[in-house]
């Protein structure tokens, strides 16, 4: 009976073996059936997927791609704020600028969130990363403009540009501004 089943499964690695895919998956070793020698490492060998070129992307680690999604997402929300905001919110008192730059914040956290449950970020560095990305781009967008500004100019326009990359427009001066504001609150 023994012997029986040993041929019968013999006779089944047999025919799997033939198809050139389920052999390097299902055939960790060598030799005759009753011979063969398997480690972990040759099972988890044969069993790992083989990535295609287009997936290795997602091969950077998930913390560097949700950082870049929270800097992107601030970016688009500047960009959709300065262009179709700065249509319907005009003037420079003190309440037009904070609705501009709500808005701004508004859809920079709406394009966060859905870009990141489309895409699956739901881990605490993941989140983390990504809270850690909108603020450099809330914050430092001057100093990210400075690495670039003919592409702040060419999105936005030449006098945003000159303003973002104005001496009073760091992240230095921002971090003082946003203390002071705490500060007098308490």
């Amino acid at each position: 009976m023994m012997n029986r089943n040993l041929d019968a499964f013999d006779a089944r690695i047999q025919r799997i073996a033939k198809d050139e895919k389920a052999r390097g998956r299902l055939i960790a070793g060598g030799g005759e059936v009753r011979e063969t020698q398997v480690n972990l490492s040759q099972l988890k060998r044969a069993a790992a997927p083989k990535r295609e070129s287009g997936e290795l992307i997602l091969a950077a680690p998930k913390w560097a791609m949700a950082f870049l999604l929270g800097a992107v997402a601030m970016l688009a929300g500047r960009l959709l704020g300065f262009h179709v905001l700065g249509q319907f919110i005009v003037g420079t008192d003190m309440t037009m600028v904070i609705m501009r730059h709500a808005g701004e914040l508004a859809i920079g956290v709406v394009a966060l969130v859905t870009a990141a449950t489309f895409i699956g970020f739901r881990g605490g560095m993941a989140k983390t990363a990504m809270l850690a990305g909108f603020a450099l781009m809330v914050l430092g967008e001057s100093d990210v403009a400075g690495h670039a500004p003919f592409l702040w100019e060419s999105m936005f326009s030449p006098e945003y540009a000159a303003r973002v990359l104005s001496p009073a427009g760091g992240m230095e001066n921002n971090l003082r501004a946003l203390a002071g504001v705490l500060q007098s609150s308490i």
